[in-house]
């Protein structure tokens, strides 16, 4: 048996301040308690609280003044990328709607990321696409392979933010995308999608690649949505 690495104090106070405000306990506007009162309910030192809050911080989740409150901030509004970061990487702490808002934002962008990708790099795309033709038939290998087509088009895309974009979503992907994948109708779907694809680029069809990827996205975003409702991880 594989021993998982203990978590480290800061990581476990990051993760309990992470839920408290996911959990209304610190909405967003609103100053968390004294540090003292706060290390001792979270159970850590001083200092190894303040490393957590700074580096939240640093991700957009706090204001920190001297000698001010610490405040919650308003971090839909005012977060960036470190706020990304955080809930995909605690992605067992956020709500069942999170998924939903990654799902939308994935129908948005990355129509167009595949168009731009065949009409970058069509040699790259068509030769990981040509790798689904030998793909197991398991969970684990579809979350992997599905995962890596959306990183290699982002990446053949020419355009590096839009990998910075989906490279945060990782952890919260192959967490997610595995129970997604234990639904043989959503390897079916996939596996049609990528012999589609392949024919498309195959023949350098960039508009296309574009209609069949939004087709596509919202064909698996209805059945994943409906596949986490049915486990009971929507709000």
């Amino acid at each position: 048996m594989i021993s998982q690495k203990p978590i480290k104090p800061a990581q476990h106070a990051e993760s309990c301040l992470f839920s408290a405000i996911l959990a209304g306990e610190y909405p967003p506007g609103s100053p968390i308690p004294p540090e003292r009162e706060l290390a001792e309910k979270v159970g850590v030192t001083r200092p190894t609280l303040r490393e957590a809050l700074q580096r939240m911080a640093r991700d957009g989740w706090f204001d920190i003044q001297h000698g001010k409150p610490t405040m919650v901030r308003d971090y839909m509004r005012q977060g960036g990328m470190g706020v990304i970061a955080t809930m995909t990487r605690l992605a067992d702490r956020v709500p069942g709607n999170f998924i939903g808002y990654f799902l939308d934002l994935r129908s948005v962008i990355l129509p167009s990321i595949s168009r731009k990708a065949v009409e970058n790099r069509p040699s790259d795309l068509e030769g990981y696409l040509s790798l689904a033709q030998d793909l197991p038939d398991t969970a684990q290998d579809f979350v992997n392979y599905d995962w890596g087509l959306q990183l290699e088009t982002a990446t053949d895309s020419g355009n590096p933010f839009f990998r910075i974009i989906f490279n945060d979503f990782t952890l919260m992907y192959r967490q997610w995308g595995l129970d997604y994948f234990l639904n043989l109708k959503a390897r079916r779907l996939s596996a049609l999608y990528y012999a589609e694809l392949l024919d498309l680029v195959v023949k350098r069809d960039g508009i296309g690649v574009e209609e069949r990827v939004r087709h596509v996205m919202s064909e698996v975003g209805a059945l994943w949505k409906s596949h986490m409702g049915a486990m009971g991880n929507e709000p």
